[in-house]
């Protein structure tokens, strides 16, 4: 039998996790016009949080695909994005309503994201290729960075979550740069996700700095969950803004070391 009549059991949960993003960015475009959120079948939605720049975000999983799981994110205009990460955080898919384009992960990266090599070492790098599609063209896009550990923690909504210094770059396949960005992002080991900070973002005018750390973290029967409406700082000057030093940071997130990885 030749190898592409084998159906093997990486090649069905690659296929299911695919037909579950589209059917997820299906699902939430029709419900999110009723401001709540039915996850697709065999799916469980597990948290809902609320950011400080009108944003939302729900995550599920999902019975097929053991260890992934799904974010979909809302502003006050509805969905915006829906993107596929496994457990140890790799990215998978993505798709973005604003520009109708979707992202697919192209193994084997060169250094794929590790969320247990940033909890095990206090640093995580990585280099790594998704296909874009766009309705103009198609392409492959080379996504680097790194994530670090400061030390420093963060209490917001009653969880305790650890500051990580990022830094990412997107480069065409040119080799050009299409986005590149540095800031802060939390994580919590007790829930074991990864929250958005605060951001620094380059451009050929300037730098953009962008506030959209967590204000609400709601887990299954509170008040909250499952709604798609954002609650904070839709007012368009919340969200972009020269950025200050975070509320309730230890002292050494302000402290810069002689010896940065980043």
């Amino acid at each position: 039998m030749s190898v592409s009549g084998i159906e093997t059991q990486s090649r069905r949960g690659a296929r299911a996790a695919q037909d579950a993003l589209c059917l997820a960015v299906s699902l939430v475009l029709t419900s999110g016009a009723a401001r709540g959120f039915t996850p697709p079948e065999g799916c469980q939605l597990f948290a809902t949080v609320q950011n400080r720049a009108c944003g939302v975000s729900l995550l599920w999983r999902c019975d097929h695909a053991e260890g992934d799981f799904w974010e979909a994110n809302f502003s006050d205009e509805g969905l915006e994005s829906v993107v596929s990460y496994n457990r140890d955080y790799q990215w998978l898919d993505a798709a973005y309503t604003w520009d109708s384009s979707h992202e697919k992960y192209t193994p084997p990266a060169i250094d794929p994201i590790s969320r247990s090599d940033l909890i095990g070492t206090g640093l995580d790098t990585y280099d790594f290729i998704m296909r874009r599609s766009t309705p103009d063209r198609r392409y492959d896009i080379r996504i680097i960075g790194a994530d670090m550990l400061t030390g420093a923690t963060r209490t917001i909504d009653g969880y305790e979550l650890e500051e990580v210094q990022t830094r990412i770059e997107i480069l065409d396949d040119e080799g050009f740069t299409e986005y590149a960005s540095q800031g802060t992002q939390y994580y919590s080991r007790d829930l074991g996700l990864f929250f958005i900070g605060t951001e620094e973002v380059f451009g050929p005018e300037g730098s953009t700095f962008w506030d959209d750390a967590p204000r609400d973290i709601i887990l299954p029967g509170e008040p909250g969950f499952g709604t798609t409406r954002p609650f904070y700082g839709c007012n368009p000057q919340d969200a972009a803004f020269p950025l200050s030093a975070p509320e309730s940071a230890s002292p050494t997130a302000q402290q810069e070391t002689e010896n940065d990885p980043l």
